[in-house]
């Protein structure tokens, strides 16, 4: 401050002699000298002391700038630091990819999640399901990997992934998902009724061994049994250890099985199991609806309902169990007479592709309606009839019965809130010859002899069915008995009745009790003749040739099963039903299957068995259903020999070569739920054929298992020869250093980076040593002067380290 001054004085005096300059200049020229010289003297010193000024104040700006510049060094490496930190320290993977889906930059986080460097390979490697998640643009993915699991967010726009260990959390779910509560009812088929003829003693001992059993298996997984009463019994359990009774595939059916095969008894158990994440009363409700329906479905079997899955059946391996009993008959006949009666018109209608079964027990029905004077219509169309009874429907509408057949549209003009629709032999909507029907209707019954399905009616006012009868046209001519008195039906439709009862007995060979007799009996005397029968079912010339060929062409697949396929005709679904039925007549032949097309988009599948095979089963796992001993099911956007060899491995895997035994193998790739490649497991000898038909195991022979124990003990050497060598490479490598120099522009920036290649080549050019440029991690981008670590992957959990000193050039 102090020289400004001074400059302002010399300044200030510098004008003052140039003033007395020119005041004296004529008057005294020494003077006049004088005061120019001063003035002079006197603007030099203010421009010295002005010149110094300048300086000096540049100077503390350029000091004040090379501190500021200092400091933002410091600063900018603490903010690297703290960066690199955060991509490389903190518990978050992230993967930046490109256009094709190639690795192109990894934090360190995410290469110890993978244990790989990641970079230039597709994310393919790291799970095929992370790349269809990347190619489908989903956002969010949950990914397994190593025994762990992340959550995936998937930055679309940037091509980035951020992944999040979440493994306790996923560990927490799936506890709790095990944990979840499961209640079974189990019921006895049929016991009280075989015993009658057992003393009390006897009865006692076979009631105990059977409970022994049942308390026996129960027990073995860990869960609770309470006993309701003779016949029923309730079970408390948790979802893991009903996975492992569904693993054991419910064993206890063919224990209770055989103990009433050596005690003579007609008696089987039925289970429902029910699984939810709701109260238990509710669950309670679930697990009897489940065994309703095992029972419906002719008992001897399992129905497990677990929440979020489909409808699990298992068992079912025996014929149902005939009740010698018409009291449900009585019972359900007044029911339906109530029903109908309280009702101001009533519909008619069975299933879709109607057989004689269908529609003989519809037109039953009709005639039971008729008996209490309600105004009722039968809604149906020929076209989705078979062959047989679009033959004898043109015969119908010769007769008084013609009034009483309407078309769909008709019918909704009838339909009022106090409408009774009667569906006749199904028990499945879907299968209903018009299902929209169904839902514009408030009020149904149904009568069917099928075993249920998990899909059902919602507004049932009757349901009468009973999986033991032969027929729905036996259900019905019971019914006659205790509807109403002085039925009478034409000898026609008592001719098409009786003919639903021999094609679904294919002529009183399956199925056929002492029920079944008697209604045929009762047909017989309400005017059924069996030669009008005989010529409603025979076949036209041509449809013997197709079956004569089919039988030629018939594929035996031992162990009584056979598969026909008609690959170059569209036929009708009664056909294939019908060379099903005739290869049964073979003799060494239990099961019967025949493909063919019903259309040029639909290929179905006849089921036909004596009584070692439940073909519903078999079809149900395909997509479709039926009954114990005849069952079908229809597949489209397929075509036969697809349909064909899904059968087969099916057949293969389950009944074929089964045995009662089990089978040691070696896995020779990852079998999901089964283990890992070269684990040894024990499965059923079905299973374990299928697996080595396929490639996917070897029988663990002696032989077999000496060689991987062999291939395993080479590979332990050849491991531990290659570790020995990593580790002698890791301790050459640990510690060293290598000297890189950068060139720093004036703003403090490196011009370029540092990348792994040249890292690798300075390392190997200085040392002496060769490393893998993939292997090489760098702590992050290095474009400053520094010292910095780089490690070296050489296994996954060998890794070296060394320093690279970075010095400005």
């Amino acid at each position: 401050m102090w020289k400004l001054l001074v400059s302002l004085f010399s300044l200030i005096a510098s004008a003052a002699s140039v003033y007395f300059f020119i005041y004296f200049h004529e008057s005294n020229e020494i003077m006049s000298l004088i005061f120019l010289v001063a003035a002079f003297v006197m603007m030099m010193i203010s421009v010295i002391f002005f010149m110094i000024f300048i300086n000096r104040n540049n100077a503390a700006k350029i000091e004040s700038l090379n501190t500021r510049l200092k400091l933002w060094s410091n600063v900018s490496y603490h903010v690297t630091q703290a960066g690199d930190e955060v991509f490389n320290e903190l518990p978050i993977g992230v993967l930046v990819y490109d256009e094709n889906y190639i690795i192109k930059w990894a934090n360190e986080y995410s290469k110890k999640i993978f244990n790989s460097s990641l970079v230039e390979l597709s994310l393919s490697v790291i799970s095929e399901t992370l790349l269809k998640g990347a190619l489908a643009g989903n956002t969010a993915m949950l990914l397994n990997f190593s025994d762990k699991n992340y959550d995936v967010v998937h930055n679309v726009e940037n091509n980035v992934l951020y992944f999040f260990d979440v493994t306790k959390r996923e560990a927490i779910i799936k506890r709790y998902d095990e944990r979840l509560p499961v209640i079974g009812v189990i019921g006895l088929d049929n016991l009280e009724e075989s015993l009658k003829r057992y003393d009390v003693q006897e009865k006692n001992t076979i009631r105990g061994e059977i409970l022994g059993e049942i308390s026996d298996w129960v027990g073995s997984f860990g869960c609770s049994l309470q006993v309701l009463s003779n016949d029923r019994m309730i079970i408390i359990s948790d979802k893991e250890s009903l996975q492992k009774m569904i693993d054991d595939k419910f064993s206890i059916l063919s224990k209770v099985r055989d103990i009433s095969s050596k005690n003579r008894l007609k008696s089987s158990i039925s289970m429902g199991i029910a699984c939810y994440d709701i109260e238990h009363s509710e669950i309670g409700s679930l697990a009897q609806n489940a065994i309703d329906l095992a029972e419906k479905r002719g008992g001897d079997q399992v129905v497990v309902n677990i929440q979020g899955q489909k409808i699990q059946y298992f068992g079912g391996n025996t014929n149902t169990l005939e009740k010698n009993s018409l009291l449900e008959a009585r019972v359900q006949a007044q029911a339906l007479k109530e029903t109908v009666e309280s009702s101001s018109n009533v519909l008619l209608m069975c299933h879709n592709l109607t057989d004689c079964d269908a529609i003989g027990s519809m037109i039953g029905v009709l005639y039971l309606v008729l008996s209490s004077n309600i105004p009722v219509k039968m809604v149906f169309e020929a076209k989705n009839a078979d062959v047989t009874v679009n033959k004898l429907y043109s015969e119908l509408l010769n007769t008084k019965l013609k009034e009483y057949f309407i078309t769909y549209e008709e019918a909704l003009d009838l339909i009022k809130p106090t409408t009774l629709l009667v569906v006749t032999d199904t028990q499945s909507p879907k299968l209903a010859m018009f299902p929209s029907l169904i839902e514009k209707v408030e009020r149904i019954s149904v009568i069917d002899h099928h075993r249920a399905s998990d899909d059902g009616y919602k507004k049932l006012e009757t349901s009468y069915i009973e999986t033991s009868a032969s027929s729905t046209v036996e259900l019905v001519s019971e019914m006659f008995m205790f509807y109403n008195d002085g039925i009478e039906i034409d000898p026609y439709v008592a001719s098409i009745m009786l003919a639903g009862m021999i094609v679904d007995t294919n002529n009183f060979t399956f199925r056929a009790g002492s029920r079944t007799f008697e209604a045929a009996a009762t047909l017989k005397s309400m005017g059924a003749d069996m030669v009008t029968v005989r010529k409603v079912l025979r076949d036209p010339i041509d449809v013997e040739k197709i079956i004569a060929k089919a039988l030629m062409n018939a594929e035996e697949l031992g162990n009584g099963f056979v598969v026909v396929s008609l690959d170059d005709v569209i036929t009708e679904r009664t056909l294939l039903a019908k060379i099903s039925d005739k290869l049964l007549s073979v003799d060494n032949i239990e099961t019967a299957f025949t493909i063919g097309h019903l259309d040029e988009k639909c290929i179905g599948i006849s089921a036909r068995s004596m009584e070692k095979t439940n073909v519903q089963v078999i079809m149900e796992e395909m997509g479709g259903g039926g009954h114990f001993n005849s069952a079908a099911t229809q597949i489209y956007d397929s075509n036969i020999e697809d349909v064909k060899v899904e059968l087969i491995e099916l057949l293969k895997r389950e009944y074929i070569n089964v045995g009662d035994g089990k089978m040691k193998v070696i896995l020779l790739t990852d079998v999901k739920g089964k283990g890992k490649k070269d684990d040894v497991i024990e499965v059923a000898n079905g299973y374990a054929n299928y697996l080595i038909n396929n490639k996917l195991a070897v029988q663990a022979t002696d032989s077999n298992l000496q060689n991987l124990a062999k291939e395993k003990e080479q590979e332990q050497i050849y491991l531990q020869n290659r570790r020995n060598v990593l580790e002698k490479l890791k301790s050459e490598i640990q510690d060293k250093f290598i000297s890189l120099y950068i060139k720093i522009g004036a703003d403090g920036k490196a011009f370029g980076s540092i990348t792994t290649k040249l890292v690798c080549d300075e390392f190997e050019a200085q040392t002496g040593i060769h490393l893998d440029k993939r292997k090489v991690e760098l702590p992050s981008e290095i474009n400053s002067v520094g010292i910095f670590t780089a490690s070296v992957k050489l296994d996954k959990d060998i890794v070296a380290t060394f320093e690279i000193r970075v010095f400005e050039k």
